[in-house]
């Protein structure tokens, strides 16, 4: 009996070049709609502008994402994971208060190392269109840590969704100002300071819930 030397089931070296091909035009068209996003923002964009940009015809684009919405939704999940992963490993605190400060300061970190990719996740989603399902879970580990200081007393402002959107308004702030104008004269310690003043702001100490 001849046996083949692929084991059964694994692609075959015509496949894998296939699946690379596949990978290589996604990840062209991912790359090329992000930069026009950040660039003419959702009302600015077309198809036939991306085509241009990425060498790839429109039937080919929508052969691999869809329709334009699923390709706009993909870019920026695939940003929003990121960031995602990134505040998932950030190590949890016995002090909830210390966790988000870790959090927000590795959000801004993410955004200043990153300027582009945060431009795209700031900016306005169309109408009617929902958040990318990894932008909410980014929500969601704040929101956690806000909980937990509201049920333990620790929270100066009225609830915890006016302390989160306090904290996005203050971080939203903060990028936008410092990727605008990135060669401006930016104290080296102004990040750590706002950060730590907003908490301060925000949170009771620790002991002092009542």
């Amino acid at each position: 009996m001849t046996t083949s030397s692929t084991p059964q089931n694994s692609p075959t070296p015509f496949e894998r070049r296939r699946l690379q091909q596949r990978e290589e035009t996604q990840r062209a068209i991912l790359d090329a709609t992000e930069l026009l996003l950040v660039e003419a923002g959702y009302e600015g964009f077309s198809m036939r502008r991306l085509a241009a940009r990425c060498g790839y015809t429109a039937p080919s684009i929508y052969h691999h994402f869809g329709d334009k919405q699923s390709l706009l939704d993909a870019v920026v999940e695939e940003r929003f994971q990121l960031i995602l992963e990134r505040l998932r490993r950030v190590r949890r605190r016995r002090d909830p208060a210390d966790t988000v400060r870790a959090m927000i300061g590795e959000f801004v970190t993410f955004g200043l190392e990153n300027p582009d990719h945060y431009k795209l996740l700031d900016l306005p989603r169309p109408e009617g269109s929902p958040p990318p399902p990894s932008s909410e879970r980014v929500r969601e580990l704040i929101q956690e840590a806000l909980s937990e200081l509201d049920r333990a007393g620790r929270l100066l402002s009225a609830d915890v969704q006016e302390a989160e959107q306090f904290i996005w308004t203050m971080t939203t702030g903060l990028l936008r100002l410092q990727i605008a104008h990135a060669g401006g004269d930016w104290s080296p310690t102004l990040i750590d300071f706002t950060l730590d003043a907003s908490l301060r702001g925000l949170v009771k100490p620790a002991g002092r819930a009542s």
